[in-house]
């Protein structure tokens, strides 16, 4: 089944994907490691009751497909509380990823998943659970605030994944220092190598730009 997730990373605009179980979590995944499994598996339990309510007025629903300013989710269920999600760039080919999703599909009927998940999903498994403290207890009102509107304005650079790339990011931010103000163009260079690409980067910069000053003058 790895195989089969690897060929649809490999579909033009398609970051990569992951197949989640609603009982026992994330199955298998190829999406940067930013993208940590405990929230991966929240979104395909949140992608999973789309298809429920979605078969309520819809018999025939096959693809769920979310789209964003920079990033469009496309669903498949593989079976009753199991599916595969991609996440891709709006450019993505969606006939290629059609074609990817019906052969990995067929595959899973036929049984071909249950190795592969004992050999992904093992090392998943075995990784030591972390509590890292809210942030809300961390840091300070007012850089609460801002950080909340940096996260928001993030979602027009990365779409829907944006929230979680932010959230790991701050923990590894606040880790390595006082979460104050004083750190903040940290904070911000390494959402920079989360968003890889000079424009957008750029972007992001002009966005923020108001809100940081705002908090500067208090």
């Amino acid at each position: 089944m790895l195989h089969l997730i690897d060929e649809l990373k490999v579909i033009p605009g398609v970051m990569g994907a992951c197949i989640v179980n609603s009982q026992t979590g994330l199955q298998v995944t190829n999406l940067p490691a930013v993208f940590k499994p405990e929230r991966l598996t929240l979104v395909g339990k949140h992608l999973l009751r789309l298809y429920s309510v979605g078969r309520m007025n819809f018999a025939d629903l096959t693809d769920i497909t979310l789209n964003y300013d920079e990033s469009v989710v496309v669903a498949r269920e593989l079976e009753k509380n199991t599916l595969v999600f991609a996440i891709c760039d709006p450019a993505f080919n969606l006939n290629l990823l059609t074609m990817s999703f019906n052969l990995l599909h067929e595959e899973f009927k036929l049984g071909n998943f249950t190795e592969t998940v004992a050999e992904t999903a093992a090392p998943v498994e075995a990784e030591p659970a972390i509590s890292l403290p809210p942030i809300e207890k961390e840091i300070s009102g007012s850089l609460q605030n801002l950080l909340a509107e940096m996260k928001a304005l993030l979602g027009g650079i990365l779409g829907p994944m944006a929230g979680f790339i932010f959230d790991e990011v701050t923990d590894n931010w606040i880790e390595q220092g006082a979460p104050d103000f004083s750190r903040i163009e940290e904070l911000i260079e390494q959402l920079n190598q989360e968003i890889d690409d000079p424009d957008k980067i750029d972007r992001y910069r002009q966005l923020i730009a108001s809100a940081i000053k705002g908090f500067q003058k208090g």
